[in-house]
């Protein structure tokens, strides 16, 4: 009697009616199982969702709401940092019952990092095909489902998750590719696609698209496959590009404009990375599975297009992590760095274990202490910040949203201000629905008997400045014109010239002389007002908002969208991204009137 066999995969060298082979993949499974049970779990354990998560999902509201993509309904400023994210929370928010975005966003999170996680594995286990004898267990997953931080930003509300999705899909996908032969140069082009994703997950991921690309292009095929590989891996990046550039105006996300993400701050992100390594002992499990591939890859039957695959992923996501460090990191622990880290995993997620001679040995006993830093991880290995955040400004974000909530797991808005953020925020919709033209603020702390801090009369209607743009912008509505004093919802405030480094995504502030030239009563220009800026200053910055480019910039936000506003938009998106301010509205209104 003979035995079936995959004739057309480079990968097949197992009967597929072997009992001994269907009993290993069963333990296999079970192995992979329980490492994904042990990562829901514990995820689900630290569920929560952050600030920066309802900044989200007030653009979600205001997409269902029909007043587009934006933060302020009128003002075309992109604050959501990962496109297809958003759309997915639209998405799923349209089609769900209720006001449950925040839901939402927790439990596709938690689902997407599974799912990457699985892929991955699948992915890795594929790439050791040619010793499909041996049995695979989990490695790179157990680092994954033992770290912290992958379990609080699994959740978190944040795009994070769909990060890992999109990698683990990507490298598998790829390894299909590299397995497969000969090439299905139809396949080829949906893993185009889906590389091309990267950049619409989130921005920095265009680097790993990039050089996953490259590597696509090397597979055989003639010219014009190549050339169809590169359009549908651009198509839809390209597309929203287009269309970010003519709506919003810019580049890149106001986001990014308001974080100065270009320029070079080693030294603090020096200190993100030594901040996730250190606490974790990172080291030791990066130095173990790295060993684990030194190992086993000789004897996996690799031919140059494996081999290859696995040095872009690698390089790939070592020039991920230097980016992560040239732009200074992060204040969250670890979130930036973690797609690097799954990316690094993802070709030993599941490795096999050769038979028990002196490679099986070391291989087993590489295992054995990665299994005790597991342990170790999951139970005392954690960041911890006596002050509430280290000298370099980084916190362990989940910690101190739930502190501050009073819950350990605050998800709903409820959850994190039925005592502070929904009274004060009830206060300032009640002074817009009584007509009240009105600049407020955000006290430093809120309680239930705080009063709305009114700070001066407004050029019309109210006008609430933050320093929470997620929780109080979600909970006045969206008939509220919420102003954060970081420079992320006002275009303005993000092209302010950026003073020296600071804590990460906290450096820059709305000058009062300009917020006050952008939304204060004209008076605030004439007369002097105790606690406000001069009126020379005030008036200096409304001056210069009249003029040349930061005329244009505000006529690029607030202008009405007709098909010359978006080409003008369009053409003039590289100068306009470059464009910053001076904080002295003397010195502006010399530079640009």
């Amino acid at each position: 009697m003979t035995t079936q066999t995959t004739p057309t995969s480079a990968d097949a060298t197992t009967p597929v009616h072997d009992p001994r082979a269907r009993f290993r993949n069963r333990v296999e499974l079970a192995l992979l199982g329980l490492v994904v049970l042990a990562l829901a779990l514990l995820s689900w354990r630290r569920r929560w969702t952050s600030d920066d998560a309802f900044i989200n999902f007030r653009v979600v509201e205001n997409l269902l709401a029909g007043n587009g993509p934006v933060y302020n309904a009128g003002e075309r400023v992109e604050v959501a940092t990962s496109s297809l994210w958003l759309a997915v929370l639209t998405v799923a928010e349209a089609l769900v019952p209720g006001n449950a975005v925040a839901w939402i966003s927790v439990v596709l999170g938690i689902v997407a990092t599974l799912v990457g996680v699985v892929l991955a594995s699948l992915g890795s286990r594929r790439l050791y095909g040619g010793v499909a004898r041996w049995l695979a267990v989990p490695c790179g997953a157990v680092v994954v489902a033992a770290l912290p931080p992958f379990w609080d930003f699994a959740s978190s509300g944040l795009e994070t998750g769909l990060s890992f999705c999109w990698l683990g899909a990507s490298f598998a996908a790829l390894v299909h590719v590299a397995r497969r032969e000969p090439v299905d140069q139809r396949r080829t082009l949906v893993v185009a696609v889906l590389l091309g994703l990267g950049p619409l997950v989130r921005p920095d991921l265009a680097l790993i698209s990039a050089l996953l690309i490259l590597w696509l292009l090397s597979v055989p095929g003639s010219w014009p496959a190549r050339a169809a590989r590169v359009a549908a891996a651009g198509a839809l990046p390209v597309a929203v590009e287009v269309f970010r550039a003519g709506y919003y105006g810019l580049l890149v996300p106001n986001t990014a404009v308001a974080k100065e993400s270009s320029r070079a701050v080693w030294g603090r992100g020096a200190d993100y990375l030594a901040d996730l390594i250190g606490p974790h002992l990172l080291w030791l499990p990066l130095a173990l599975v790295l060993a684990v591939l030194a190992l086993l890859a000789p004897r996996a039957g690799w031919r140059p297009r494996e081999w290859s695959l696995v040095a872009v992923v690698l390089v790939a996501a070592l020039l991920h992590a230097a980016y992560v460090v040239r732009v200074g990191g992060d204040f969250m622990h670890g979130r930036l760095l973690l797609p690097s880290l799954f990316l690094v995993l993802c070709p030993v997620m599941v490795v096999p274990v050769p038979a028990l001679r002196l490679r099986g040995i070391a291989v087993s006993a590489v295992l054995t202490v990665l299994a005790v830093w597991a342990a170790a991880s999951v139970v005392v290995l954690r960041a911890d910040y006596p002050e509430g955040m280290s000298s370099a400004g980084i916190t362990d974000e989940r910690r101190y949203w739930a502190e501050l909530a009073g819950r350990e797991n605050p998800v709903t808005l409820e959850d994190h201000g039925a005592q502070s953020v929904i009274p004060y925020s009830d206060q300032v919709a009640a002074l817009h629905e009584q007509g009240a033209d009105l600049v407020v603020a955000q006290p430093p702390v809120v309680t239930p008997d705080s009063g709305v801090a009114r700070i001066a009369p407004s050029a019309g209607g109210v006008v609430f400045g933050v320093g929470n743009a997620g929780f109080y912008g979600v909970a006045p509505g969206l008939e509220v014109r919420v102003v954060d004093g970081l420079g992320l919802t006002d275009p303005i405030g993000s092209h302010m010239e950026a003073p020296p480094p600071g804590r990460a995504g906290h450096e820059k502030s709305f000058p009062a002389e300009w917020f006050m030239a952008r939304y204060g009563a004209p008076e605030l220009a004439e007369e002097a007002t105790a606690g406000l800026p001069a009126p020379a200053d005030v008036a200096a910055a409304r001056a210069t908002l009249d003029c040349g480019p930061v005329r244009e910039l505000l006529e690029a936000t607030n202008a009405p969208l007709t098909w010359g506003r978006f080409w003008d938009n369009l053409t003039g998106a590289p100068s306009r991204t470059s464009l910053r301010i001076p904080a002295d509205p003397a010195e502006a209104q010399a530079q640009f009137c």
